[in-house]
């Protein structure tokens, strides 16, 4: 699950407490695929930046003949793409999606810039496919709960009624429809691609760096990944975080990437407040309005960020008892799950490529 855009001021006050407590201990993980090896050579060129609310790297591993200074080049090209890519798919603003969401706030039907049509059919499918577990028009939602900006986290869960009208409204409202050129009216409806916009950010990345002429490259989103090709005569190497974890457990496992893939994890450990000793987190269950229960946290492996990045999210609702199947209705067989009790389970067709950690224990299942 990735987090919305959010507004410049905003991202500078609360980027280092993000960086520490949450985001920071995702690149952790994710750093292991890139840190430096003993006898490591120069080809790897990397670059840190910020964009979409986080703490974007992109690492290139170039051929011999490839010079440094145009991987960094292409790195440079990458970072202004994403910045744009940011303004587009911002909530509110003068962005693309920030106009769309005034006109539909002023009870007016909105165009669809035609970029963005792809971006919309693509969530709307998987709306559909996932029963409305994932739900671009959440973002009202999000903004009840007080997730959509760390500056001004809730304390306590907003009152009941507001929820009842908030979801009300999300089921009455139009759905994203072919052929995707307009939408609305939709009263109460604010469109947030938060859930699926670093996916698509990270398959653009690596298009782009392909088309460079780059196909050995990972692009890390604030912990959600992809990766293409290998790191010389290895594979990039992803490490998958304990949802909670302590001095014994900082990894539940380690992946070697194959060819070309994404991971992506969603958990109740990203965004979240506590009241009355229970969590409240920010994957939301559109159909409720609450907090989905029953998971700590998902992972999805998959050939593309878009899908993975909205898949998590869907199989984080879904819950223990439904993730497999809503797995197999978003065509995925790679998938990872925590449960509340902190039971893990592994499809097989990932199982036999996770490298767990010490002490880690996971069941697999078909």
């Amino acid at each position: 699950m990735t987090v919305s855009p959010i507004s410049k001021q905003a991202f500078t006050t609360m980027f280092w407490r993000r960086l520490i407590v949450g985001t920071g201990l995702a690149l952790f993980f994710a750093w292991l695929a890139m840190r430096p090896q003993p006898g490591a050579d120069d080809r790897l060129v990397k670059r840190d930046f910020l964009a979409m609310g986080t703490l974007f790297s992109v690492s290139i591993y170039r051929d011999e003949e490839q010079p440094a200074a145009d991987a960094e080049a292409q790195i440079s090209a990458v970072e202004r793409m994403l910045h744009d890519y940011e303004h587009r798919w911002t909530v509110d603003g003068d962005g693309e999606l920030g106009r769309i969401n005034a006109a539909l706030a002023a009870g007016e039907t909105a165009d669809v810039p035609r970029p963005m049509r792809t971006l919309f059919e693509r969530a709307a499918r998987i709306t559909e496919l996932s029963q409305g577990r994932f739900d671009v028009r959440v973002g009202a939602l999000v903004r009840l709960w007080g997730f959509d900006d760390e500056t001004r986290f809730r304390t306590a869960p907003p009152e009941a009624a507001a929820i009842e009208r908030t979801v009300a409204a999300l089921a009455a409202a139009p759905k994203l429809d072919a052929p995707f050129e307009r939408y609305g009216p939709a009263d109460g409806v604010l469109l947030d691609f938060g859930a699926i916009a670093k996916g698509d950010a990270t398959d653009l990345t690596v298009q782009h760096l392909r088309e460079a002429g780059y196909g050995n490259v990972i692009v890390n989103a604030g912990g959600n990944l992809r990766a293409s090709g290998r790191r010389g005569d290895r594979a990039w190497r992803i490490g998958i975080r304990h949802p909670r974890p302590d001095a014994s457990h900082r990894l539940l496992a380690t992946l070697d990437i194959q060819g070309d893939e994404a991971v992506i994890t969603s958990g109740d450990y990203e965004r979240y407040f506590e009241y009355d000793g229970r969590r409240y987190h920010h994957l939301l269950d559109p159909h409720s309005g609450q907090p989905a229960r029953g998971l700590q946290a998902v992972t999805v492996v998959a050939d593309n960020g878009a899908l993975a990045d909205a898949a998590s999210t869907a199989l984080f609702v879904a819950g223990p008892g439904h993730w497999r199947e809503q797995a197999t209705a978003l065509g995925l067989d790679k998938v990872l799950v925590v449960e509340d009790s902190g039971r893990i389970v592994v499809t097989a067709a990932l199982s036999g490529r996770l490298q767990l950690a010490d002490g880690v224990i996971a069941e697999t299942v078909p």
